[in-house]
């Protein structure tokens, strides 16, 4: 996991307004600069850092919510949509590398078996049953069940990251850096919230 980006600046004493665009312009960067790697859906560590960096985000704005604008919320609700996809995203990720070393084992036994008729010279018929063997233990045991879970996990991912990039598209178009960017700026300059966009 990268490590969060520093955050330097802040003045012991100063108004909490006054300190927000020094901590959020350091954790909306750091959103962004993950943004990279978006094209690319083999960059799991990536977009795990990315889930990472929203959650940060996120949290600070929830932390600091009663800084801003009424109108905020919304831009808050898209931002929660976005660490949504990111986390299903990784959770996936999670499960596909469970699957795979479940799958090591399964094979582990399956390949021995494997071996074990490689062995066995022409076609006689002891080659017959423990081909037959292989194949019932192939599908009672777990790798049939597992090599399914690996397919439907992997499908779910990719639909996901189908509709992140799609998610991600519409918030590039809509400006929600700027937006994101604007709104810190509007608490920290003002006495009292004004809505968001104003």
């Amino acid at each position: 996991m990268a490590k969060a980006h520093e955050i330097s600046g802040l003045l012991a004493g100063a108004a909490v307004r006054a300190s927000l665009p020094a901590m959020f312009s350091v954790r909306i960067a750091e959103l962004w600069d993950w943004a990279e790697h978006l094209p690319y859906p083999d960059r799991v560590r990536e977009l795990h850092d990315m889930r990472i960096a929203a959650k940060r985000l996120r949290y600070a704005f929830e932390f600091f919510e009663p800084c801003f604008a009424p109108g905020f919320k919304e831009l808050l609700q898209r931002f929660k949509q976005l660490q949504d996809y990111l986390g299903e995203i990784h959770d996936c990720d999670v499960w596909v590398d469970y699957l795979r070393r479940q799958l090591a084992g399964a094979f582990k036994d399956l390949n021995r078996r494997r071996k074990e008729l490689g062995r066995i010279v022409g076609a006689k018929p002891e080659l017959m049953t423990a081909a037959q063997e292989l194949h019932e233990e192939l599908e009672r045991g777990p790798a049939g069940g597992l090599l399914m879970m690996l397919t439907d996990v992997v499908q779910r991912r990719d639909r996901l990251y189908g509709e992140l990039l799609v998610f991600w598209d519409g918030l590039e178009r809509d400006g929600f850096h700027a937006q994101l960017i604007g709104a810190v700026a509007q608490a920290a300059s003002a006495g009292r919230p004004r809505p968001a966009g104003g």
